[in-house]
């Protein structure tokens, strides 16, 4: 599963102010989030041997992936002395909603991986050590630089990268070439958000039966990339990612709402195949050739290769702002490390995560589960190139996630609110794309249920 739903991130959500009492007060501007100072190797030197617990939600290919690349690290540790026990939480929802707890009672692992949508709550709970305290205190361990800049610019607040990204997804235009071809659609022209509206138009008006367009409406990460693709930010002031954090939604940029207004008319004069919260629909919808084209993470492509389907091909998040701001948002999971444990069971701690965002995991672990590899190492390997040329959809995401310009739109909204935000925009957007509702009011139904949301996450988080 690629985002935690609503209703339980929600529920961990109001559990900031028990959040907020267990941080430790360290110390960015705000006042909470990840330390910025870390222990050294001197401190596992002088200890025994280390067990570092590490807990994630990743089930199916992804998992058995992980796995199999810590029992290869446990069979012959890549530090002596430091063995890793990965402890499957059940799917993100639960990880957080158990995280949530552990807060309270102390007994937090050494290691979480959370969704990216957690991201804002877990600095505010201020209980990690940052990413980039960890590799200045630790310069024999990982190389910050080999990290795509893409995937660092999600996680950093500051210029100070919090946790390290270990699977991540990308968003991506799917098109049967086939279907766009009976339409004499040049796939050349899926470039941009009106260029994917014509294509929609034109397959719909000249192939009989079939839809042009669809994308799952589940959890808003499509809002949250359309704005980003069109070069604007969600939520002000800077995304998030300066003073003391998100205070409203921004839904107000031009090129954001013209993006916004085109699909929203795919949908209401029924081009577009309404497929709502179920992402399996879209993907089904797909794979029968009901549908031309589709938006899905990359993390589809492994859904829709087992469907058998053949003649498709993945294309890069069409933009609709300039090109050097603009562009699309990663998705996935990072690594965290937690800073409540002894020094020497926090340096272990690093030396794990270390490990597995190297090249060498990173290639074993993206063709395996479907995602991106986040070290740039990769593109060196003789392997990885000949998989790729194999698997070019697996190309495109990779290609996507070296060339995404870095910029505070592309970094993304950055708040402990953002699940809150997503279960009032997904609602109000719906209505729009179902003709109940204006697209103008749909908005300002949307930024005055998110600013409540963010008030109240505000209040009960202390910022």
């Amino acid at each position: 599963m690629r985002h935690p739903t609503r209703r339980a991130v929600t529920a961990a959500l109001l559990a900031a102010p028990a959040l907020a009492a267990c941080s430790s007060g360290s110390s960015d501007a705000s006042g909470a989030g990840p330390s910025r100072s870390a222990p050294g190797p001197d401190a596992l030197a002088s200890a025994g041997p280390q067990s570092v617990v590490l807990w994630h939600g990743l089930g199916g290919a992804a998992g058995a992936a992980l796995t199999a690349v810590l029992d290869a690290w446990n069979a012959a540790p890549g530090t002596p002395g430091v063995t890793v026990q990965a402890v499957y939480q059940g799917n993100y929802d639960d990880v957080l909603a158990k995280y949530t707890a552990a807060l309270r009672d102390g007994s937090t692992p050494h290691v979480l991986l959370s969704s990216d949508i957690t991201t804002g709550f877990v600095k505010d709970a201020g209980q990690t050590v940052s990413a980039s305290a960890l590799a200045t205190a630790n310069p024999g361990d990982l190389d910050l630089g080999a990290l795509r800049p893409a995937a660092k610019n999600y996680y950093t607040v500051g210029g100070d990268l919090l946790s390290v990204p270990f699977n991540t997804s990308l968003p991506l235009l799917y098109a049967n070439d086939a279907l766009l071809s009976r339409a004499g659609v040049d796939p050349a022209s899926l470039t941009t958000v009106a260029g994917l509206d014509a294509a929609a138009r034109a397959v719909a008006a000249k192939v009989p039966g079939v839809k042009g367009f669809c994308h799952p409406t589940a959890d808003g990460w499509w809002f949250e990339q359309v704005t980003a693709a069109a070069g604007d930010l969600y939520v002000t002031p800077d995304n998030g990612r300066s003073g003391t954090g998100a205070t409203a939604l921004s839904l107000g940029g031009s090129a954001q709402r013209e993006a916004l207004e085109l699909l929203t008319k795919l949908h209401v004069d029924g081009t577009a195949l309404v497929v709502g919260t179920n992402g399996d629909a879209a993907i089904q919808a797909f794979a029968s050739g009901q549908v031309a084209l589709m938006f899905n993470s990359s993390g589809a492509i492994g859904s829709l290769a087992k469907t058998g389907a053949t003649g498709w091909s993945t294309h890069p998040l069409p933009l609709s702002g300039p090109a050097g701001t603009s562009g699309p948002l990663i998705g996935g999971a990072s690594l965290w490390v937690d800073g409540k444990h002894e020094p020497a069971a926090q340096v272990a701690a690093w030396k794990v995560v270390s490990h597995l965002a190297s090249a060498a995991v990173q290639e074993r672990f993206s063709q395996a589960s479907g995602y991106a590899p986040v070290n740039v190492g990769v593109d060196d390997s003789p392997t990885q190139r000949e998989f790729l040329a194999k698997n070019p959809a697996w190309a495109v995401a990779v290609e996507q996630f070296d060339s995404a310009a870095t910029s505070p739109a592309t970094a993304g909204a950055l708040t402990g609110a953002l699940p809150g935000i997503r279960s009032v925009v997904v609602p109000a957007m719906d209505k729009a794309y179902g003709g109940d509702e204006t697209l103008d009011a749909a908005l300002d139904e949307a930024a005055q249920a998110a600013g409540t949301v963010i008030s109240d996450y505000r209040e009960q988080a202390g910022l």
